[in-house]
């Protein structure tokens, strides 16, 4: 996602354990540090001079574009052709204009270079996970002019306003998509979590960041979205992550789980009946209805609950809930912009994005494992 919470994205940096740290916490870091070194450290170093010269441009085509009406302004009140009271209520306005029009193709190279530069730290930090990533962004590199731009912008715009495919392909085959304003749903979690209203309303979406793989014998895939209201005054209602793991036996009834003081919708229908967790200090954490208490207790056991909540504590997340019903485990939690692999207005050369990067990776391991195979040790990341 963007640089809109350069502290939040500085701290996750800071927070990263040296790759020398990693090395030896899991089989997949063991070669962490030549991947570093051999790979993105030589590739980011040669990116790195084009970062400072990219962001110099577009700082400098918005200044420039931001100071024409300026000068023009000046020119008029010398000329004494244009008051300054008649002018003052536009000046604003036509700054800031001027500026995204004379510059808007420069920030394009800079998000352009942001998205790279996140899809090779990602994917290199999926690669001992045997793992896939995607940024989902769209492929602006063939912006060069105004021209390119606008025709793109249609394009864009088209994408993420119209009608869904009824029908989209994901990592777990085909699934029929609503009629939700927005783009292709990258996972199924976005349809089950809304079918048992567990995201609130909304009439636009946004998805990015797909990691998709196998874990512990089966299938998962979790992706960031952004819900937003629409109309005139949208606002953003979830922003947060989607996780979807395929157990390899069927549930036998419907468990719905839910931060306590949040869930409210939902929970009367049909045989949902209340579940009393074994921990008193999860009972007062969490509340969950099931179709079936005897199979809630045994599948959200004390130690599995540990594992959501040190993934909800990691991404300083809240409001986790999920669904646990036929062959799958779906979650969401709010978050804002996670797996950014650090700020693009930073030097690139920092192997704290590669370590930041494998961290997440394996917190979401541990959350596998624990509830498909219960092979973690605590406190591991």
């Amino acid at each position: 996602m963007s640089d809109i919470i350069p502290n939040r994205l500085n701290d996750a940096l800071t927070r990263a354990p040296s790759l020398a740290a990693l090395s030896g916490r899991r089989t997949e870091f063991a070669q962490a540090e030549r991947v570093w070194s051999d790979v993105l450290e030589p590739e980011l170093s040669r990116r790195e001079e084009s970062r400072k010269a990219t962001i110099r441009a577009a700082i400098t085509r918005s200044v420039i574009g931001a100071g024409i009406p300026v000068f023009i302004i000046i020119l008029l009140m010398i000329s004494t052709l244009v008051s300054v009271r008649i002018i003052s209520p536009g000046i604003i306005f036509l700054v800031l204009v001027s500026g995204a029009i004379v510059s808007a193709t420069a920030w394009v190279r800079v998000f352009t270079m942001k998205s790279q530069t996140k899809q090779l730290v990602l994917s290199a930090a999926c690669e001992p996970f045997a793992f896939t990533y995607d940024t989902l962004h769209p492929d602006l590199s063939d912006v060069v002019d105004l021209k390119t731009l606008a025709s793109r912008v249609k394009e864009l715009n088209a994408a993420y306003s119209g009608k869904t495919n009824p029908t989209v392909n994901t990592p777990f085959g085909a699934i029929n998509m609503s009629s939700t304003n927005g783009p292709e749903a990258p996972t199924p979690a976005y349809e089950i979590l809304k079918t048992v209203k567990l995201l609130p309303g909304h009439s636009r979406l946004k998805f990015e960041d797909l990691i998709s793989g196998e874990r512990a014998g089966t299938r998962f895939a979790l992706v960031e979205a952004k819900l937003e209201t629409g109309g005139k005054n949208s606002k953003t209602v979830f922003q947060g992550i989607l996780v979807h793991v395929e157990y390899p036996v069927r549930f036998l009834g419907r468990t719905v789980i839910a931060r306590s003081g949040w869930w409210k919708r939902g929970r009367y229908s049909g045989d949902l009946k209340k579940v009393n967790l074994i921990s008193r200090e999860l009972e007062e954490a969490f509340t969950v209805y099931s179709t079936d208490q005897v199979e809630a207790r045994a599948l959200l056991s004390p130690d599995r609950m540990e594992r959501l909540i040190a993934l909800e504590r990691h991404f300083s997340g809240g409001k986790l809930r999920g669904v646990f019903e036929d062959g799958h485990m779906t979650l969401a939690l709010e978050a804002e912009d996670q797996f950014e692999a650090g700020s693009i207005f930073k030097t690139l050369v920092d192997s704290r994005r590669y370590a930041s990067a494998l961290v997440e990776l394996g917190l979401v391991c541990d959350l596998i494992d624990g509830f498909l195979t219960r092979d973690w040790v605590q406190g591991r990341l």
